[in-house]
C-alpha cells in the first residue's frame, strides 16, 4: 500500500469516527441523547416555527429540543405535551397542533434502561 493510500485511509477514518447518526423530521436534522427518563432530540440548526393564525401569528426560531418518554409521553416547549410511538416504519412525536414524523429511522441509545419499546402506534 502507497503512502498517500495510508494517509487517505487514516484522514477518512478519522473523519467519519466523529460522524453521529442525524435524525431528520419536516427538513430539520437532530441529535439524539438518552438518559433514565427517555431520548432527547436536539436540532442541529435553529429551528423557525410558526404558532397561530391571522394577527396573532407568532414566531419563534432558536434550537429546539424534542424529549420522547420512557412512558410515551413527549414534550416540546412550543406545542406543550404529546404522545410519541414507534410504527412500521419508523417513529411519530404528535401534539395537538404539530406532528413529528421520522420515516424509516430507529432511535438508538446505548442503555440498558427500557426507553420506550412498548409504545407501539396504534
Amino acid at each position: 500500500m502507497s503512502r498517500a493510500h495510508q494517509l487517505f485511509l487514516a484522514i477518512s477514518t478519522v473523519a467519519f469516527a466523529g460522524t453521529a447518526q442525524a435524525y431528520v423530521a419536516g427538513g430539520h436534522e437532530y441529535d439524539a441523547t438518552c438518559n433514565a427518563d427517555g431520548y432527547i432530540l436536539t436540532s442541529k440548526y435553529p429551528v423557525a416555527r410558526t404558532v397561530g393564525q391571522g394577527a396573532n401569528t407568532q414566531f419563534f426560531s432558536g434550537i429546539e429540543k424534542l424529549y420522547l418518554g420512557r412512558s410515551c409521553d413527549a414534550a416540546h416547549a412550543i406545542y406543550g405535551t404529546g404522545r410519541w410511538c414507534w410504527a412500521n416504519g419508523g417513529f411519530l412525536a404528535e401534539f395537538e397542533d404539530a406532528q413529528f414524523g421520522f420515516g424509516r429511522q430507529e432511535l438508538y441509545c446505548e442503555s440498558e434502561d427500557d426507553l420506550g419499546f412498548g409504545c407501539i402506534c396504534e
